[in-house]
């Protein structure tokens, strides 16, 4: 399904679970006529070594694009940061391009202090330290009950992190009422990686069956129009009801209806 647009389409492992039978996956996931994969909520001793992880991927056609992880700011932050330095150090062996971080755990009943979002920018940029050297870009992921959830939090994050890259996650952006294409011409100089899924009903649905008004065609198009040349990821997350398999058959089937 190879188009003229800039950038590539992928999906990501997470709604088959912790646990998946890889080879079936990555060849579903290949067979819907996906470039890329995303490694996210499979720990490393079910991935397995990068090597065994990267013949699975290339028995497939498929480009390892992503590794996923979390960051801490209260006191288990160092041990956190060790684990993502494995997690960076994993990626850049199988090939992947990007490590993507969420994080850290909001604070119940009070917003950030701009101390937290001060150390949040801290540990980001220490994985950019470790990661670039490596030839991995490190990139965060705004999302509900982390210390960043809204666009404005992101950017006074952004402000002690100059050199971090953003994931824009569309339907966050829609879940916390913000405006995914206008995130996407915002952060276009430091636009790394973009996450694709729609949401109805408290749950995330296939793409185009959502209550939230997303414009898939308008995201694309405003992509296409930046010339991003990244990856464009889809995905389900872990919450929701429909099949993973069927769900990624649908919505490559439905970005292709719009032209992708």
């Amino acid at each position: 399904m190879a188009g003229t647009f800039p950038f590539r389409l992928g999906y990501s492992v997470i709604s088959w679970g912790s646990t998946p039978n890889l080879d079936e996956v990555l060849g579903t996931i290949a067979a819907a006529g996906w470039e890329g994969v995303e490694f996210i909520g499979v720990s490393l001793d079910w991935l397995g070594t990068p090597s065994r992880l990267r013949r699975l991927v290339d028995k497939h056609g498929l480009v390892p694009v992503c590794t996923f992880g979390s960051t801490s700011i209260a006191e288990d932050r160092e041990a956190q940061q060790e684990r993502q330095r494995r997690l960076i150090e994993y990626a850049a062996e199988l090939g992947c391009s990007i490590y993507a971080t969420i994080g850290g755990r909001r604070v119940h009943r009070r917003l950030p202090t701009e101390d937290e979002f001060r150390q949040l920018a801290v540990c980001c940029e220490e994985l950019i330290d470790w990661a670039a050297p490596l030839g991995v870009t490190v990139a965060y992921h705004a999302h509900p009950l982390c210390t960043v959830e809204t666009e404005a939090e992101q950017d006074r994050m952004l402000a002690y992190a100059p050199r971090l890259q953003v994931c824009v996650d569309v339907s966050v952006a829609a879940m916390v009422e913000e405006d995914a294409v206008d995130q996407l011409k915002k952060y276009r100089r430091r636009l790394a990686y973009v996450h694709m899924k729609d949401r109805a009903r408290g749950k995330f649905v296939e793409m185009g069956k959502g209550t939230r008004g997303l414009d898939f065609a308008r995201i694309l198009g405003t992509l296409d129009e930046l010339e991003y040349r990244g990856w464009v990821m889809g995905e389900l997350s872990s919450y929701a009801d429909a099949d993973a398999a069927e769900a990624c058959r649908y919505n490559r089937r439905y970005l292709g209806s719009l032209g992708y």
